[in-house]
């Protein structure tokens, strides 16, 4: 696997044509009286023709607009996972960026792709001076458990904008740790 940062020249119309964003989803977290819970579901998460271009012209528009980073995981010159970490900053103390997404194609998920996404898309939150990276994570069980397990926690502050457009995600964050060297 390759992982690098994109730049314009790596977004092409055909970027998403082989990414198989299909996730099955029979157990999902619902907070309810405050407490997150487990409980049973079925639905299904993918992207159709059209959903694959606005994501490709998102990462154009991101890039060119200089409005944040994305990085990368290819496998035969083929994206199979990406993170999206947006730079503009929010919050009362403007202490968060946006990560707008994570994802990693269905038959290379559980190999650490993910994970080292992340790690690449913290790194890059240090080399801004971000205390701490947003999320508004999806709602299936496997997702919470991937961003539980880096170390996420449920966000102090909630980004109302986050909560009106995906109502039934869990709002989290990480939180930067910068090491002192003397």
């Amino acid at each position: 696997m390759e992982y690098k940062e994109l730049s314009l020249s790596d977004i092409k119309e055909n970027l998403l044509d082989n990414f198989n964003r299909y996730q099955k989803v029979t157990r999902r977290w619902h907070k309810n009286n405050g407490v997150w819970l487990i409980v049973d579901c079925d639905y299904i998460d993918d992207w159709d023709e059209t959903e694959r271009k606005d994501r490709v012209n998102q990462f154009f528009n991101i890039i060119f607009e200089k409005k944040g980073y994305i990085f990368g995981a290819y496998k035969d010159n083929r994206l199979k996972g990406f993170s999206v970490l947006l730079n503009e900053r929010f919050g009362t103390n403007k202490q968060y960026v946006l990560l707008k997404y994570m994802h990693v194609s269905l038959e290379y998920r559980h190999q650490g792709i993910g994970k080292k996404l992340f790690e690449m898309t913290v790194k890059k939150a240090k080399e801004i001076y971000i205390e701490k990276i947003y999320m508004s994570a999806n709602n299936s069980e496997a997702t919470q458990k991937f961003y539980l397990e880096l170390g996420c926690i449920d966000a102090t502050e909630i980004n109302e904008k986050m909560v009106e457009k995906e109502p039934f995600d869990r709002q989290m964050e990480y939180v930067i740790s910068y090491e002192v060297t003397y």
